[in-house]
């Protein structure tokens, strides 16, 4: 059903979040999962959409010339950009009409998408930048202030003062126990830094999932393949291969090596395809 521009009832029907921040939470996800996909323009996009989201949580009103010049890109790019967001279903389009007749300008609707993961630490490269450019304030509307100021600080916030975590650099050693050994021993020579080798097995678990293979992940000729996958990328780094993000080229070489064993897992649909 086609929707009248400016209408203020019906937008508000069209909200997507209860609140600014579950849809910031809902966009970190997202970027958190597949920002190695991701053109630079496309998370520029995402993120200006979402700035001016917040009077009707999740809903933009937005013309397409309007993000370009927020963006400072072509309306090409802008045009590319959302409908990539579409095909990942981060944003959904409504067509508007005009009081008077004609077609108005798209209104963007941000969903969350289902099967992000998210971050339990904070990456050293990404998710700080995230947690500081994603989370968004209404330019609409008046800026209130979420929090009451406390007079006296609390005994953990001077520890906090004192030490900072976040600021702190952590070496492999501290890797999350999920992390198996085998692939922190394999990384940490290139990468000493347990956010970085967490956000790269990540990227594992997101290719396996989306692989739908049977054999567990840890199971030791896996994991030698998923090694080897590592191996390969650091080489093609080495050689300047790599065009965009290492965790890109790493997520797609983790992906063909898995698609392998998901045919070994299915020969009939292997014979079919060779057919």
């Amino acid at each position: 059903m086609m929707l009248k521009s400016a209408n203020y009832t019906e937008m508000k029907q069209l909200q997507s979040f209860e609140n600014v921040a579950a849809m910031n939470e809902a966009i970190r996800g997202f970027l958190y999962t597949y920002k190695h996909e991701l053109a630079p323009s496309v998370i520029n996009v995402l993120k200006t959409v979402s700035r001016y989201a917040c009077k009707i949580v999740g809903v933009a009103f937005l013309k397409v010339d309007t993000i370009a010049k927020l963006t400072e890109s072509s309306k090409r790019t802008v045009q590319r950009a959302l409908k990539t967001l579409e095909s990942y279903g981060m944003i959904e389009r409504k067509a508007t009409m005009r009081e008077k007749g004609g077609s108005g300008h798209n209104v963007y609707v941000i969903r969350a998408v289902d099967d992000c993961v998210t971050p339990d630490v904070t990456a050293e490269m990404s998710s700080r930048e995230e947690s500081e450019s994603v989370d968004v304030a209404s330019v609409e509307q008046p800026k209130v202030i979420s929090e009451t100021v406390i007079a006296k600080t609390s005994p953990s916030k001077r520890i906090n003062k004192r030490i900072n975590v976040k600021d702190v650099q952590l070496d492999e050693s501290f890797t999350p126990s999920n992390v198996p050994q085998e692939f922190v021993d394999a990384t940490a020579p290139f990468y000493r830094s347990a956010d970085v080798i967490y956000r790269l097995w990540n990227r594992v678990l997101i290719a396996y999932k989306k692989s739908s293979m049977s054999r567990p992940i840890e199971e030791a000729e896996v994991l030698k393949d998923v090694i080897q996958a590592f191996k390969e990328s650091v080489f093609a780094k080495k050689a300047s291969k790599i065009r965009n993000t290492f965790e890109g080229y790493f997520y797609r070489v983790v992906e063909a090596k898995l698609a392998v064993w998901k045919r070994r897992e299915n020969p009939l649909f292997d014979w079919l395809v060779n057919e």
